[in-house]
């Protein structure tokens, strides 16, 4: 009976050479920098909505 993979022997990378360091290519880092933006920044304006809303909210309650 063979034993069943786990996650990490089967994300881990076949061809790997000890070593050896992974170099960007043209490119890379802005494409991972747009990337970042596009999941950081709808968060971001969340985050200050929702205390834009608290704040508002505890002025209006208050005041």
């Amino acid at each position: 009976m063979s034993k069943r993979p786990s996650m990490h022997e089967m994300l881990e990378k076949k061809d790997k050479i000890d070593g050896k360091e992974d170099q960007l290519e043209k490119g890379d880092f802005l494409a991972l920098l747009i990337a970042a933006i596009s999941v950081f920044w709808p968060i971001l304006l969340g985050a200050i909505f929702v205390l834009a809303l608290f704040i508002f909210g505890w002025n209006a309650f208050f005041s």
